[in-house]
């Protein structure tokens, strides 16, 4: 035992050696910590390199926490019949930087080329940089010339148990085939999980892959099946953020995680009585990811805004939507669900909306948690109009839903005045009123006369449903 614990700890830090030095070697004379510092500024590749400038610098690259190696950049300006012989020596290169590599890895990002998957390469690779180096975040991305896209030339298939270490919490991999589910037995362990480009055999082959991973709290799907039709599967009370994107159509999806928050649909094909969600956060409305000819709509994001994320979760979602919001932004649609009583969810709400920053087909938003109304003699809805403005000028609706709306509550007026002051809404603004109670309905209705009454003309804009 003592020994192990020793061998840990001289894994997890540098260790101080002492090199002869130039006086004129400033640089040289900087502690271990600034120069890696420095390093980290660099590419993994130019970090490398430095270990050639003298033996005092042979190390310090050996102590990154980001390691990316990518011989993508090579294969691409390589003729295709050199492109296997040079992926092999690059692939020595690669091999050695992971061997000659001290300490953790935060992340890992390996590019490589087909070859890899069958040679027993890549396994080796995720062996050493998750045993050994226990690298938290591990990207993994297969190489395809144009000319050969061929679903057996990408094939992974893994040892089981390979992604199960327990220090990887986070797996992206792009363009391979998956057969089967076996490298993903036992991933209690993964907390993101990412599959983009993916060619799967089956849609039960995905959903044996995400009950293997029980504790994921992201999961990323943009995948191909090898077997069209089939009946994917999702049940994860972890899961808060799940993004979908399919190509072929399958017979049926269903959907239960009960701490969802973000639900984004990019493209799937699976008919609306067929995709059941059992998902208390998420309200799934008006809106549809498929017209009566079975073309895609547009892309559709169902978000549940929850001042009680952690910060870390915070990042990982706005991570995440940031990337992939560049192509949502001329048209899609955004469904939320926040209590505009709560400043934290308020000011989710509006990173969300900035994120938007041209036209929306659809705006869906569902009022939560509502506070006691105000009692006679307290200051009006109009007082509050436009307290706090929400961003203004980058983003315009089509048709704006609003559910729940309370005619008492001073926020959801404000918020609701705001977009039409704005401008915002180019066709309508539907307002529920019509599965109120009737002290709620009236008070609903006397709160859209009043928005009527604004300055400017929407009495056509605005409808009740």
């Amino acid at each position: 035992m003592t020994t192990c614990s020793s061998s840990s700890s001289s894994s997890s830090s540098p260790r101080k050696l002492q090199y002869p030095i130039d006086d004129n070697d400033w640089i040289s004379k900087l502690p271990d910590e600034l120069l890696q510092l420095i390093l980290s500024k660099l590419s993994t590749e130019e970090a490398v390199r430095t270990s050639l400038l003298s033996s005092r610098w042979e190390d310090v690259w050996k102590w990154r926490s980001h390691l990316v190696l990518d011989m993508n950049k090579v294969l691409e300006t390589t003729p295709d019949e050199d492109l296997h012989r040079v992926s092999v020596e690059l692939a020595r290169s690669m091999t050695k930087a992971i061997n000659n590599h001290r300490g953790h890895l935060e992340s890992c990002i390996i590019q490589h080329y087909v070859s890899q998957c069958k040679d027993g390469t890549l396994q080796s690779w995720i062996h050493s940089v998750t045993r050994l180096e226990h690298t938290k975040d591990l990207t993994l991305v297969n190489y395809i010339p144009a000319t050969r896209r061929c679903t057996g030339a990408s094939l992974l298939s893994l040892l089981p148990d390979t992604f199960s270490h327990h220090s990887l919490t986070s797996l992206s991999l792009f363009g391979y085939t998956l057969i089967g589910q076996r490298a993903f037995s036992n991933c209690k362990n993964l907390k993101t999980l990412k599959l983009i480009n993916i060619v799967i055999s089956q849609a039960s082959v995905l959903s044996g892959v995400l009950a293997a991973c029980s504790s994921l709290e992201v999961v990323v799907l943009k995948v191909n099946f090898l077997t069209p039709r089939g009946v994917l599967k999702i049940e994860n009370n972890n899961l808060k953020f799940l993004q979908l994107s399919f190509l072929y159509e399958i017979d049926r999806m269903e959907v239960y995680a009960t701490c969802l928050d973000v639900l984004d649909i990019r493209c799937i094909k699976v008919k609306r009585d067929n995709f059941i969600l059992v998902a208390p956060n998420i309200q799934v409305n008006t809106n549809v990811w498929l017209d009566d000819h079975g073309r895609i709509d547009c892309p559709h994001l169902y978000y549940h805004v929850s001042s009680y994320l952690a910060q870390e979760e915070k990042n990982i979602w706005h991570e995440l939507l940031v990337s992939d919001f560049h192509d949502m932004r001329r048209s899609g649609c955004l469904s939320v669900s926040v209590d505009l009583t709560d400043p934290e969810e308020v000011e989710i709400l509006k990173e969300v909306l900035l994120m938007w920053t041209n036209l929306l087909m659809e705006f869906e938003i569902l009022f939560k948690n509502k506070k006691s109304p105000i009692e006679e003699g307290e200051c009006s809805t109009s007082d509050r109009t436009h307290a706090k403005p929400f961003p203004n000028g980058d983003v315009c609706f089509y048709n704006v839903w609003l559910y729940n709306f309370d005619g008492w509550n001073e926020e959801e007026f404000a918020f609701a005045s705001r977009l039409l002051m704005q401008e915002t809404v180019i066709i309508k603004m539907m307002i529920e009123t019509s599965s109120f109670p009737p002290t709620k309905k009236s008070n609903a209705e006397a709160a859209v006369a009043k928005l009527m009454e604004l300055p400017k003309r929407y009495k056509h804009v605005i409808k009740c449903f």
